[in-house]
C-alpha cells in the first residue's frame, strides 16, 4: 500500500468518532505538543515555512546516554550455563536470518561461542555495532508537552529569540508518518536489559527512556526505523500538512524583523499566533494572542 493511501486511511480513522474506542488511554494524551526552533537556522525555519520535519540520527542528540541503553552482558552472562542459554536463544531468534544468508546453525553457534568467551570484549563490540546501526537506521524527533519552560526556550530556541510550534498530537499520532509516538520515561536508575530474557518492550526502554535530569522537558518522542537502507538527509525529512500545526508562539526576545516574518508565514497558513511575555513578580512565561 502506498503512502498516500495509508495517509488517507489515517485521516479517516482520526475523524471517526469510534476512534476513542481504540484509545484506552485517550485522556492521557495532551491536545497540543510543542517543538522549539531557532529562527536563525534555515533548517529550523523550514518546519514553519515548508512543514518540513527532520528526523535526527541518535548521534545528533544532545544527551550522550540517549538511545545508548544496552543489554548487560557483563552481569547476566557471568556463567557458562547462562552463556549457553544465550547462544541457544540467539540462534533460535535469528534462524530465519541465518538461513537467508546461507549460514549454517553450526557455524553461527561456533562463532557466537567464541565471541562470547570474552564477555567484556563482547559487551564493547555489541555497544559499538549497536550504536552504529541505530545511528544509521533510526530517525527521532522530539516534542514537549509544555511551551512554558524557560530552560527549553534557552536551550532550543536561541535564548528566547526563536519560536515554539504547537502540533495537534492526535493528528500526528494517526498520520501514518511515524513508526511510534510515546512519552519518554525518566528515572534515576539506569535500566537493566537482560540479553537472555528477551523483553518485548526492550526497544521502548532503549529509545524512550532517559535520566531523571531531563524530566523538566516532559518529552514526547516520535521515531521511525529505516530498515531497507541508510537514509539520506532528504529521506529523513517528513512533509507535514498545515492541519498538523495548531499554533506558533514567538519568544520573549525574538527580533522585530524575525517576528514580522513569522507572523506573515503563520497568518498565510491560518495558524494561531501568540507572543510570550514575562509574568509580573514570578519566574514564569505567559503569552497573549496576536
Amino acid at each position: 500500500m502506498d503512502k498516500s493511501k495509508l495517509k488517507q486511511l489515517g485521516e479517516i480513522f482520526l475523524n471517526n468518532p469510534l476512534t476513542r474506542l481504540f484509545e484506552p488511554n485517550s485522556n492521557n494524551h495532551p491536545e497540543i505538543i510543542y517543538k522549539f526552533r531557532n529562527w536563525s537556522d534555515n533548517h529550523h525555519k523550514d518546519l514553519l515555512r515548508k512543514n518540513a520535519l527532520f528526523m535526527s540520527s541518535p548521534s545528533g542528540l544532545n544527551d550522550p546516554f540517549d538511545t545508548r541503553i544496552f543489554e548487560n552482558h557483563l552481569k547476566f552472562l557471568n556463567t557458562d550455563e547462562k552463556k549457553e542459554e544465550y547462544v541457544k536463544n540467539s540462534l533460535e531468534k535469528n534462524k530465519n536470518f541465518l538461513i537467508e544468508k546461507g549460514i549454517t546453525i553450526e557455524k553461527a553457534k561456533t562463532t557466537l561461542e567464541n565471541r562470547i568467551e570474552n564477555t567484556l570484549k563482547f559487551q564493547v563490540r555489541a555497544e559499538v555495532i549497536g550504536s552504529k546501526i541505530d545511528d544509521d537506521h533510526l530517525g527521532i524527533t522530539c516534542f514537549s508537552e509544555k511551551w512554558t519552560s524557560i530552560l527549553m526556550w534557552s536551550h532550543y530556541a536561541e535564548n528566547h529569540k526563536g519560536i515554539s510550534i504547537g502540533f495537534d498530537e492526535k493528528a500526528l499520532r494517526y498520520s501514518q508518518l511515524f513508526g511510534k509516538i510515546l512519552r519518554v520515561n525518566y528515572s534515576s536508575e539506569y535500566p537493566e536489559l537482560n540479553p537472555i530474557n528477551n523483553n518485548k518492550k526492550s526497544d521502548e526502554i532503549k529509545f524512550f527512556h532517559k535520566s531523571l535530569d531531563w524530566r523538566y522537558e516532559k518529552e514526547i518522542r516520535a521515531i521511525n526505523i529505516y530498515n531497507d537502507k541508510i537514509p539520506s538527509i532528504k529521506d529523513r525529512i517528513i512533509e507535514l500538512d498545515n492541519k498538523h500545526i495548531k499554533e506558533v508562539i514567538i519568544g520573549l526576545k525574538t527580533p522585530k524583523k524575525d517576528k514580522t516574518e513569522i507572523i506573515n508565514i503563520a497568518r498565510n497558513k491560518g495558524i494561531e499566533i501568540y507572543q510570550c511575555y514575562k509574568s509580573e513578580f514570578e519566574f514564569k512565561i505567559d503569552r497573549y494572542k496576536l
